[in-house]
């Protein structure tokens, strides 16, 4: 056979399979689906293309093909794996025949076993490469834990991570803070996230930013935006914690940002820093942790040199930060701890994405297992007299949500440490409660009694709770007892809300009831919002609610399915061999295609997708005439099915909202 003439040439020669290989390796190649062979050489040595696969390759593929780009002819496969293993030494020889024919699978080397040659595109992009050090530095344990202890640890930090995620958003629920201008978080309502999670810059950092990845929290879009929960936040309470966490986890995976790297004045929340490289890195931080045995940990300094020789080209600042914060974030998050990688963590390094199956038997998988190492929640605290209420463990989601509301986080740990104070109880009146519901709550939760101080705390908080009636004027403010306004009055620290007197039991404000409610709590009365009605508003943190955003993958890696691939080369074989015409029957049709509803129709084409059948169906154009053709279908997807078109013989892509009808071909 004589030798390929042109990469074109090459790739027209191979199998099915090495189509489907190069297309694998190089999955920017197949998005859209080239059409023809020329149109895939062409894609295939462009200079974006060409770096990002070069990115992927490890320190001995480059080697080998610096050697390759150097030969100004082509050269025998012998001569071209001698010259780089000679520099080397005679043990790297078969791994160089293996790197030549990983580079050959990825069309970055060309030709038959007798005329090798590069791609003339890599040749600048590869001629400062040197020899790698040989043999590879490979992934090595520094010490052994024990499993069990690193599972119990692992799920601690879950436990507590989803302790955090849950005040947070609550918190933002009752009082959303507000989005900059320039978009983020500003400073001041990030040092408060801060102080409520009483955790380090680097932790609220990831709390935020994991709680914005996992679409619980948005901007609201309003004139005056906020960051307000989504109604997603609603569904991720109701779910068993394991699962809760697993959501986290995916949504930390992509995240294109490093929040542990955060000090007092960084902006969170803020894409201008999403970098694309940082998902990327972090997997291959995450994938070398779980090639070790369980219960073996990695230094950054380790974890580096290995990847320093699988990924040469992606070296430097970015990855060292990457490396160190993947370890941080990690061990916040619950998938690693003691350094060492947690079973859970293990089975969650599953991709994603898949059918539907296989999404659920992953997530099952990391259900059980995370489910069996977290702490057993707790039912019960345990009051002191000193106002304050020691939970021995993780309290129930339900129990610390309502507890939240009375009572305020002091400390956290193994044991968490609330305290109950005027305002926290307030905060609790303003929400709906009374104070014989909040004692109640209090004595059935409790495994000690309600101490007295505590009881006429609550008491006395409530006789004076809504004494004083705010509402708007822009403000006024109502009470029965004509003295309370007339100390209010004569209060300096009130004179900023410019306070005027129309009736003995009337005060009215020129600032808005926001603040004069923020300003009396500050000054010690106890306020209560007052509707248009004359009853009191009762503010409660489920109110505050908008629409989940839609997902977005910030990774690029995602690995193409079969179907797909097969499509693929079918289309590039039948671009090469149509030259003439196309035929425009849509023959093969039994009927007209009836018209269907659309939840007959996707649940044709999901079926069709999971039996790998053809179809025919009947499609609308833009000036509502309705062919019929019939399509493979691959993929469905945000309303969009992904076919191969026997009419084209090629891939392409049809609006499910144009398809009148679905019938099977004969």
């Amino acid at each position: 056979m004589t030798p390929p003439r042109s990469l074109a040439d090459d790739l027209r020669r191979r199998d099915d399979a090495a189509l489907g290989r190069l297309l694998r390796l190089r999955p920017d190649l197949l998005h859209p689906v080239p059409a023809d062979f020329t149109s895939l050489t062409a894609r295939a040595t462009a200079g974006p293309s060409v770096s990002r696969c070069l990115d992927g390759l490890d320190a001995l593929e480059l080697h080998v093909l610096a050697c390759v780009a150097r030969t100004s002819e082509p050269a025998p496969r012998e001569r071209l794996v001698d010259a780089a293993s000679d520099s080397l030494g005679a043990e790297a020889r078969s791994a160089c025949e293996d790197a030549l024919d990983s580079l050959l699978d990825r069309a970055l080397v060309w030709g038959d076993d007798d005329a090798l040659r590069a791609i003339s595109s890599v040749i600048d992009l590869v001629r400062g490469v040197r020899p790698p050090s040989w043999p590879p530095a490979e992934p090595h344990a520094d010490t052994l834990t024990d499993v069990d202890r690193v599972d119990a640890e692992a799920g601690l930090h879950a436990r507590a991570f989803l302790a955090l995620v849950r005040d947070l958003l609550d918190a933002w629920a009752a009082a959303p803070p507000t989005v900059l201008r320039t978009g983020g978080l500003a400073l001041r309502e990030f040092a408060a996230v801060r102080q409520l999670l009483h955790a380090d810059w680097a932790t609220a950092a990831l709390v935020i930013e994991v709680a914005q990845a996992a679409r619980l929290v948005d901007d609201d879009g309003e004139e005056e935006p906020r960051w307000v929960p989504t109604d997603r936040f609603d569904t991720w309470l109701q779910v068993d914690p394991a699962e809760a966490w697993l959501e986290l986890v995916d949504a930390w995976r992509g995240l294109a940002r490093l929040p542990s790297l955060a000090t007092a004045k960084t902006k969170v929340l803020v894409s201008d820093d999403d970098r694309r490289a940082v998902p990327v890195l972090r997997q291959e931080v995450l994938d070398l942790l779980a090639e070790v045995p369980p219960g073996a940990t990695l230094t950054p300094e380790s974890i580096a040199k290995v990847l320093d020789h699988r990924r040469p080209r992606r070296g430097g600042e970015l990855r060292r930060q990457v490396v160190a914060a993947t370890l941080r974030e990690a061990s916040d998050l619950g998938l690693i701890a003691s350094g060492a990688l947690a079973s859970a963590g293990r089975l969650a390094m599953g991709h994603p994405v898949g059918d539907t199956a296989s999404r659920r038997d992953r997530a099952q998988a990391v259900r059980d297992c995370m489910s069996a190492t977290m702490p057993a929640e707790v039912d019960h605290v345990l009051i002191n007299p000193d106002l304050t209420l020691v939970a021995p463990g993780p309290l129930a989601p339900s129990i610390g949500r309502q507890l939240g509301r009375m009572a305020d986080i002091e400390s956290r740990g193994h044991a968490t440490v609330y305290r109950i104070s005027d305002a926290s109880v307030r905060r609790a009146f303003d929400a709906g409660w009374d104070a014989e519901g909040v004692l109640d709550f209090l004595t059935g939760l409790s495994r000690t009694p309600v101490p007295q101080p505590l009881a006429y705390l609550v008491q006395d908080i409530a006789r004076r709770h809504g004494a004083v009636r705010v509402g708007t004027a822009l403000s006024y403010l109502r009470s029965d007892t004509s003295e309370t306004l007339l100390t209010m009055l004569e209060d300096r620290r009130l004179r900023a809300l410019g306070l005027r007197r129309v009736a003995d039991t009337v005060l009215v404000s020129l600032a808005p009831t926001h603040e004069v409610l923020d300003t009396l709590r500050q000054a010690g009365f106890a306020p209560a919002a007052e509707g248009p009605d004359g009853g009191i508003v009762i503010r409660r943190p489920e109110a505050q609610r908008i629409r989940a955003p839609r997902g977005r993958n910030a990774s690029t890696s995602r690995p193409s399915d079969d179907a797909l691939l097969d499509a693929a080369v079918r289309t590039l074989r039948a671009g090469d061999r149509a030259r003439g015409p196309r035929a425009s029957s849509s023959g093969g049709i039994t009927d007209t295609i009836p018209r269907l509803p659309a939840s007959a129709i996707v649940s044709a084409l999901r079926r069709a997708i999971g039996e790998t059948m053809a179809i025919g169906i009947g499609y609308a154009d833009t000036d509502g005439t309705v062919t019929e053709q019939i399509v493979d279908p691959l993929r469905l997807s945000a309303g969009i099915l992904t076919a191969f078109d026997h009419r084209i013989d090629g891939v392409r892509t049809f609006a499910v909202s144009r398809i009148t009808g679905v019938a099977d071909p004969e």
